[in-house]
């Protein structure tokens, strides 16, 4: 086994347990008591340790649950993006996201917020972050794993992450002075020419005559 796939191990493990502790925390959001990250763990049986690695306080993780619901589940992507090619697959990936922060975006700035509140206090913001991005990407890119060598590999999966979500929306609007729909298309043009790129480094080594 090479290092991708032991890593994509560890990573994919990770995400099962964070995905059940949403679970969880859902369920007992459901029953309008109160509860804590302590109350979670119990209901889960692992330790408090474990939880606390993902969230750190029970409003990261409230407001976690809330992003999710309005989430598509990253194992359902195999079949939105059957029969696509990668470039398809991962514009497609893109689109989704990109729509879906815009139309939540007032709790999606909310959900950043706490996060980067905690990386000021010296606390890892990765520890907190929901990881959707980049574990659909895992599923979307998996059928072409073979044809990428490990660093393009990484640094596509990487690059797509850093091109949807929220934080290049900030940039744009905020920065930029652009407004949704001019976004979208900067970040569809930025994603479009990587890809170009990837398919003719690609090609050239496929048919090095060429």
């Amino acid at each position: 086994m090479n290092d991708k796939n032991i890593k994509s191990g560890r990573v994919n493990q990770k995400l099962k347990t964070q995905k059940k502790i949403l679970e969880t925390a859902r369920e007992m959001l459901v029953s309008n008591k109160d509860f804590s990250l302590d109350d979670v763990a119990a209901q889960m049986q692992i330790s408090r340790a474990t939880i606390y690695r993902y969230y750190a306080n029970i409003d990261i993780l409230c407001l976690d649950v809330a992003i999710s619901m309005t989430n598509k589940d990253p194992e359902d992507f195999t079949e939105y993006v059957r029969g696509m090619t990668l470039s398809q697959s991962l514009l497609y990936v893109q689109d989704y996201f990109n729509n879906l922060v815009q139309e939540h975006e007032n709790q999606f700035r909310k959900y950043l917020s706490l996060v980067l509140d905690k990386s000021v206090k010296g606390e890892s913001a990765i520890a907190h972050r929901g990881g959707r991005r980049p574990r659909t990407l895992e599923i979307v890119m998996k059928p072409f794993q073979t044809e990428l060598d490990d660093q393009t590999y990484i640094n596509l999966k990487n690059v797509v992450t850093l091109l949807c979500g929220i934080e290049p929306l900030i940039s744009n609007k905020d920065v930029s002075g652009l407004n949704n729909e001019q976004s979208n298309e900067l970040l569809k043009w930025a994603l479009e020419m990587i890809l170009r790129g990837v398919e003719a480094d690609m090609a050239e080594k496929t048919n090095p005559t060429l």
